[in-house]
């Protein structure tokens, strides 16, 4: 089997990879960490002039035509420096369902916009724990919208929502706006310090021709939403791996580098194949998107690596790292942070094996 990436996945990592660097610096990310919404203006206006928005984009709202392969190889670029930027929500998951779903001239046009940078989007899919669905009842000329999601990606940004709400049909998807009567978003402090809010729907008229999708739409988002954290994930631990390893290298104690104990060694060899591990069934589930086969259980796997290896390798960086590795300031506890924060976005490791179990339960032998 040939595991090599492909040549456009490579260039463009590469790429986003060059910018991140120049860009995202120790001291421009305490920069960022002081910002009431922690975005990176700079950073998303150079993949803007770069072309990087539009290149993995459908090519029927102005991309380039790569797909899922290409995008998860943007995203790990983009998790190495922990870019606060949301590619993910507005360009691989907002603008991807209005393409893919043909949702007509209004959805065409907001993507078009998503993949330009001209407007940001993003997606309002989790709730609280016990939180009830959002409803939507039918209204003359569209739909009204009550109720409430949390954890809302760069919803303080955001100048439209794609929102699942419950309908006497079932579940279908709406393009929101933050323009929309009956709209608010609530700036949230979390300890991730990004951008994110909660959105509060009372009573909002939305159009018909913002009907975007029904279930099959909520499942493609489900989906790559999950290889996108995943992605990113895998950009996060490998470059925190990559400082614990340089630590471990160069910290001495009692007259030899810390890395040169066993103990220490094990636990950066245990990291390394997380990672591996990660990246292989990343791979795989990233694949099977771009290819629209079947793909619930392969993205389950993806996604519990990476919830579970995000643990383990998070908490190696601390440890080896010692009494540096908790102080608030160094770059390490960003990605421990960031590590945590993805873990939990991805609903942890047990949620995951739940999906896969229940698969196996389901699939005859």
């Amino acid at each position: 089997m040939d595991f090599t990436r492909t040549e456009a996945a490579q260039d463009l990592s590469s790429l986003v990879k060059s910018i991140v660097d120049a860009v995202c610096t120790p001291e421009h990310q305490r920069l960022l960490d002081g910002l009431d919404q922690r975005f990176d203006e700079a950073l998303w206006r150079a993949l803007i002039d770069a072309d990087i928005l539009s290149a993995a984009a459908p090519e029927s709202v102005g991309g380039g035509g790569f797909g899922v392969l290409e995008q998860t190889a943007i995203l790990t670029a983009l998790g190495r420096q922990l870019a606060a930027v949301p590619y993910l929500e507005s360009v691989m998951l907002a603008a991807g369902a209005l393409a893919h779903t043909d949702s007509g001239e209004t959805g065409r046009s907001w993507a078009q916009t998503a993949v330009s940078g001209d407007r940001i989007l993003t997606v309002a899919l989790d709730g609280e724990r016990g939180q009830p669905p959002v409803g939507a009842t039918a209204s003359p000329g569209g739909y009204r919208l009550t109720g409430s999601r949390t954890q809302v990606p760069f919803g303080p940004l955001a100048d439209a929502f794609l929102v699942p709400a419950e309908t006497d049909a079932g579940t279908r998807v709406f393009l929101v706006t933050a323009a929309d009567s009956g709209v608010a978003v609530t700036p949230l402090q979390t300890t991730g310090r990004n951008s994110s809010g909660e959105l509060e729907l009372a009573g909002a008229e939305i159009p018909a021709d913002r009907l975007v999708g029904g279930d099959e739409i909520v499942a493609w988002l489900t989906d790559r939403r999950a290889v996108g954290l995943a992605a990113y994930q895998l950009g996060v631990l490998e470059r925190a791996m990559e400082l614990t390893a340089e630590y471990a290298r160069t910290r001495e104690q009692f007259d030899r580098p810390i890395g040169s104990f066993q103990a220490v060694s094990q636990r950066l060899a245990d990291g390394y194949i997380d990672i591996k591990g990660l990246r292989l069934t990343l791979d795989q589930a990233a694949w099977r998107l771009s290819e629209d086969l079947p793909a619930g259980p392969e993205v389950a796997t993806a996604a519990f690596w990476a919830a579970d290896a995000g643990h383990r390798v998070a908490h190696t960086a601390v440890h080896v790292h010692g009494g540096v590795g908790i102080d608030m300031d160094h770059p390490v506890h960003r990605y421990f942070i960031t590590a945590k924060q993805t873990e939990f976005a991805l609903g942890g490791a047990t949620a995951q094996l739940r999906v896969i179990g229940r698969d196996l339960a389901e699939t005859p032998a």
